[in-house]
């Protein structure tokens, strides 16, 4: 059954990749302008950008574990497993196999936006707008590339060593579904901004439940929490601050 499920999903999180990754407008945004030229935005989005050009910049991991206590009244209190960079996250992830993996649930920790209908094609294009604009000033590429690294290193291991195909499977297996109990902050942050922009189009009041769980989620990566893995003993949590 959750196989099923990840494979409904696989179309979804392709068609977000080839947006994430798409070469338009690939400039790096600068820190003095936060919002797009044009782009008439509420004051709580345009404070988010403007906070966004520096965030993650430095952990502050008892704030960042504040946060996940706060976001865990919902989820049940996890152990939090800080690594130190990505690649140790992935050894770490490996004690499961892929079955293993496969029975656990896909990402959910942190909270998702919420559905906010568009009220027209001009507030749908602005809203794809803005996470564009949020997804290059959080650095979403680069964080995601520094995430799939070690994934990728590990495939290409297996098929030098000129493994089996069925262990050449295996290992790409593995890197799979290790992606899927992964939640890669800047594009939730990302996610978040949009969101939040959303739902005070929508008539939100900015201190709405809705918007106080993004602004949560953008809180997590703003001080420096850049990934995390959720496992049946422990969230696995990485950390920015190795990568700046």
């Amino acid at each position: 059954m959750e196989i099923g499920r990840r494979e409904l999903l696989a179309g979804a999180a392709t068609l977000g990749l080839v947006t994430m990754f798409s070469p338009l407008d690939a400039r790096p945004v600068a820190a003095e302008d936060p919002a797009p030229p044009g782009l008439q935005l509420h004051p709580l989005t345009r404070s988010l950008l403007d906070r966004a050009s520096r965030a993650g910049q430095q952990l502050d991991r008892s704030r960042v574990e504040r946060v996940i206590r706060e976001v865990a009244g919902e989820h049940g209190r996890p152990v939090i497993k800080w690594m130190d960079d990505p690649g140790r996250a992935f050894e770490h992830l490996r004690r499961y196999s892929p079955d293993e993996l496969a029975q656990l649930p896909t990402a959910q920790f942190w909270p998702f936006p919420p559905p906010a209908s568009a009220a027209s094609e001009d507030a749908e294009e602005r809203s794809i707008e803005l996470y564009l604009h949020a997804t290059q000033v959080l650095r979403v590429e680069e964080h995601a590339r520094a995430l799939m690294t070690p994934k990728l290193s590990y495939k290409a291991q297996a098929m030098a060593s000129l493994s089996r195909p069925e262990s050449i499977l295996e290992a790409r297996v593995l890197a799979a579904e290790i992606g899927w109990i992964e939640t890669s902050l800047p594009g939730a942050a990302a996610g978040a901004i949009r969101a939040v922009e959303d739902l005070l189009s929508a008539g939100r009041l900015a201190d709405s439940m809705e918007i106080c769980h993004q602004l949560r989620v953008f809180e997590a990566f703003e001080y420096g929490l850049l990934a995390t893995w959720e496992t049946p003993d422990e969230l696995v949590s990485l950390s920015v601050s190795p990568m700046v």
